[in-house]
């Protein structure tokens, strides 16, 4: 009788312990930490593209496209004034 109660306790010990370790611990932590994280950088670069390409074409754009502008604008106008 001795001999079946101790197979019994360490058989239910290692069966339980590794069922509900694996099952609760790695489930619960990698869905809802990518969860939220995912959906916050998709609404975020949604609206930053739209804002990104109308400031920065204004100002890196017309910087280098004014230089060569001017440029001929400039001997346009002495020749014309000339």
């Amino acid at each position: 009788m001795n001999t079946e109660y101790s197979q019994i306790p360490p058989a239910t010990e290692p069966a339980r312990d590794p069922e509900p370790f694996p099952l609760p611990v790695p489930v619960p932590t990698p869905e809802p930490a990518p969860g939220p994280d995912v959906p916050e950088p998709f609404p975020r670069p949604m609206p930053g593209p739209p804002p990104d390409p109308s400031w920065p074409e204004p100002e890196p754009q017309p910087g280098p496209q004014h230089e060569p502008e001017t440029q001929p604008e400039r001997t346009d106008r002495s020749m014309t004034s000339s």
